[in-house]
């Protein structure tokens, strides 16, 4: 399972194992169970993705740009877009006095689950990212209110079509996002970095991955489901449950069900990664699943060649970069320092 590996008739061994038990015929259960076991040698490896074109996408404004509370240069908007026929909305943050002629390098923020982009964390990306020259946008992926604390937009309290699928349609949501800043007058186009946390930087490093040579530099915090295949194993062997909606997922045929891990998985798609990379993880809860995936992907990108910092944050838990504390400022001082050397705002 975790080496992508075709297990899809021991896998349905499993379920009917389950299905019996549940039934108590533990007999009928051991019976399923033993069978599957003899079917995971000589396995294939699942095909390989393949991934459409990214999506395109134009905005539509729902609000002017306007100062973000508390910031006299920087301003925020709202925006709408549309993406495989389901309606999208995000925000721009922007320096407030725009140079005519001038392009700004664009910064991706994708937000951790699954309640919208937080409102406090604006005024983080604000001081550290557009103040610094960049413009960023935040895409509240589809599923999910705008903002974590609503806001009305014009009478309306926005949430973006469509449903939460876990680091699937999330990544279209992103690419068209992006396609859409790029035709903005002060973004330079066909380029961008990606900062996300926990959620939101799984479906961020899936997004640099389809993006090709257009991502130039990722910055992860406690990125989640890097290794979706382990996240999986916790839940069948009744471990840490770091998967809410695991159930919901396996009521998909076995087949489907591998593909769509594989198809989740930056472990298994790091090949296709190009951009810099800098992965945080919380050291406060370190030996967890999250962490265990993150060894994944690190030992793939060495066997690819590909480079990469890994920086496990002291006393650092999963939140940590949403809160001001030590574990925060060490962080920003590195991500600062990365972002200046590979994707520097001038």
């Amino acid at each position: 399972l975790l080496a992508g590996k075709d297990v899809s008739a021991a896998l349905q061994d499993w379920f009917d194992g389950r299905l019996a038990a549940s039934r108590r015929d533990l007999s009928a259960a051991r019976q399923k169970w033993q069978s599957g076991l003899a079917k995971l040698t000589g396995l294939p490896t699942l095909p390989p993705c393949q991934f459409p074109e990214p999506p395109d996408a134009s905005f539509r404004n729902l609000t002017p740009p306007e100062l973000l509370s508390g910031f006299a240069d920087v301003t925020v908007q709202v925006v709408a877009w549309t993406v495989g026929g389901l309606q999208q909305y995000g925000l721009i943050l922007a320096p407030a006095e725009l140079v005519p002629g001038r392009q700004h390098r664009l910064i991706l923020y994708c937000h951790g689950a699954a309640f919208g982009i937080p409102n406090s964390f604006c005024g983080w990306l604000a001081e550290h990212l557009v103040r610094q020259g960049y413009v960023v946008i935040a895409p509240a992926m589809r599923g999910e209110p705008l903002y974590q604390m609503q806001v009305p937009v014009n009478g309306q309290e926005l949430v973006s079509e469509g449903e939460i699928e876990n680091l699937d349609g999330e990544v279209d949501d992103c690419l068209a996002m992006l396609a859409a800043a790029w035709k903005l007058p002060y973004v330079k186009p066909d380029e961008f970095a990606m900062l996300g946390h926990s959620f939101g930087a799984g479906v961020g490093l899936l997004t640099a991955a389809r993006a090709g040579d257009k991502a130039k530099a990722v910055v992860s915090y406690d990125a989640w489901l890097v290794n979706p295949q382990r996240f999986y194993w916790d839940r069948m062997r009744c471990g840490a449950n770091n998967w809410l909606s695991w159930e919901d997922f396996c009521n998909q045929p076995v087949q489907a069900q591998l593909q769509g891990l594989k198809k989740r998985s930056i472990v298994h798609n790091a090949g296709l990664l190009q951009a810099k990379l800098l992965l945080f993880m919380g050291g406060g809860y370190d030996g967890s699943v999250f962490h265990l995936s993150h060894n994944d992907l690190l030992q793939e990108l060495q066997r690819l060649n590909k480079p990469c910092q890994y920086v496990l944050v002291p006393d650092g838990d999963h939140n940590f970069v949403l809160r001001d504390g030590a574990p925060a400022r060490f962080a920003l001082s590195k991500q600062q320092e990365f972002l200046r050397r590979y994707f520097p705002a001038k």
